[in-house]
């Protein structure tokens, strides 16, 4: 955390002293209707409440949500800016400055690094915030959904700041930024569903397989990268995978059948994928966990009985999630590997990932 990320004295000062029970006026890059290029515009964010934070936008991930939501499709057109009405802004994979909090918060102040997810709200008190799923709650409230404004901005504001997390000194902003949907997108059931030693294929090594090698590695599971491309063998090894299979070569995946105890598939695309291949490659009692935007499964749900094998899905993950992947990639020094670009060249960077697959994060700075 240099000391270049911060704001100077007089900044965070005014930033401080600026009457939270004001709206603000952010600037931030829109679309004006569904698959329509981004244009920079300004709009009025409500007042913080008691509960709330607000970042001057520093780096910020771009996720495939971003490119759904922007061209409302994929299941995400309920939950736009345009179904209520209003322009989409994205952006949910920010770190920054925190320029302002609602009296109530405690756990993070103005000047300190922070970062914000996908999540931005619960109701606190059902049965799923008590068990620390908060992700679960009746009440979820996503950070740029139905009428948010994103972070594709100069400043984010959220009302429940229980959603915005300290960043710990030792994690770069950059490398950081993408954890906060991806990451916590795969960190989740690396945890939940395995434990130390199990092994692990990874199916997809686009941006939440990539991280999903890192973390696995470096949580003590064998780790097997699962790729369609022979030619990504030897990036897989150098993210961490023990070994890679090619699962267009049926022999290697002969080969490898019956050994998995965990397959975690993290490939994005609206295309048909014949998933009954992969099945056979767990040991009985396996599970193959489906996460990020998969396209439908078909299974032999009696052969599958036999072998008594699991399918499993999740979901982004509670603030202890949060949490505990922080001070892992702190302790472990993790990062994604990411691409900068400036945010205004959002559009060109929204074309290059609807176009191409990559083991590489995008993310949007700001000065």
């Amino acid at each position: 955390f240099s000391p270049s990320e911060r704001e100077s004295d007089f900044s965070l000062q005014a930033a401080h002293l600026r009457p939270m029970s004001a709206p603000r006026t952010v600037k931030c890059w829109a679309a004006a209707k569904p698959k329509a290029a981004l244009e920079e515009v300004c709009m009025e964010v409500p007042s913080l409440g008691p509960h709330g934070v607000e970042l001057r936008v520093q780096f910020c991930g771009l996720c495939g949500s971003d490119v759904h939501l922007i061209n409302s499709d994929g299941g995400y057109a309920d939950f736009t800016g345009f179904a209520v009405g209003k322009p989409q802004v994205c952006g949910h994979e920010v770190i920054g400055i925190v320029t302002a909090v609602g009296e109530e918060v405690t756990h993070v102040k103005v000047g300190e690094r922070a970062g914000i997810g996908w999540q931005n709200g619960a109701c606190h008190e059902c049965e799923w915030c008590k068990k620390g799923d908060e992700q679960l709650c009746a009440s979820v409230k996503a950070t740029c959904c139905e009428g948010n404004v994103g972070a594709f901005a100069d400043y984010v504001r959220i009302q429940d700041g229980k959603f915005c997390f300290a960043i710990p000194e030792a994690c770069d902003s950059a490398q950081t930024a993408p954890l906060l949907c991806g990451g916590q997108t795969v960190w989740t059931p690396l945890v939940q569903q395995t434990k130390d030693g199990d092994k692990v294929g990874i199916l997809g090594l686009g941006g939440l397989g990539h991280m999903a090698i890192k973390f696995a590695s470096a949580l003590g599971r064998e780790v097997t990268a699962l790729s369609g491309s022979a030619s990504k063998a030897e990036e897989a090894k150098a993210l961490g995978a023990h070994a890679f299979v090619a699962h267009s070569d049926q022999s290697q995946l002969d080969a490898l059948a019956g050994t998995l105890d965990f397959i975690l598939v993290t490939l994005a695309t609206t295309q048909t994928v014949d998933f009954s291949k992969f099945f056979p490659l767990l040991r009985p009692r396996g599970t193959i966990c489906f996460v990020g935007m998969c396209p439908p499964i078909t299974a032999d749900v009696f052969t599958l009985g036999f072998t008594m094998n699991n399918i499993t899905t999740s979901n982004t993950g509670g603030r202890k999630e949060m949490e505990s992947m922080l001070a892992f990639c702190a302790e472990k020094g993790i990062g994604a590997s990411v691409v900068l670009r400036p945010m205004d060249e959002v559009n060109a960077c929204l074309a290059e990932l609807e176009s191409a697959k990559h083991a590489k994060r995008f993310v949007l700075t700001r000065d």
